[in-house]
């Protein structure tokens, strides 16, 4: 008999931010067998976690992913929009 596998859409998105590394681990620890998660490039054509094509949703930032470079993708904060434990 094959098992269910669940699929964590974006990570655990309603436990952690979205696409982030708490969030894959909270899917994990609820289950999931796969976590489905989104990429695009950076200027200096970096490849980084994130779903939409600006950062203005899920940061602190506004702009095009593909605008930034690698190093200020990374200073932005992807977590206090959800709680501020993040």
């Amino acid at each position: 008999m094959k098992l269910p596998q669940y699929i964590a859409h974006r990570g655990a998105a309603s436990c952690a931010p979205e696409n982030t590394v708490a969030s894959m681990q909270r899917a994990k620890a609820l289950g999931a067998t796969w976590v489905e998660f989104d990429v695009q490039l950076t200027k200096d054509e970096a490849v980084v976690v994130i779903h939409d094509e600006q950062v203005d949703r899920t940061t602190n930032g506004t702009g095009k992913v593909n605008a930034f470079l690698l190093q200020d993708v990374l200073a932005l904060d992807a977590g206090s929009y959800f709680d501020a434990k993040f």
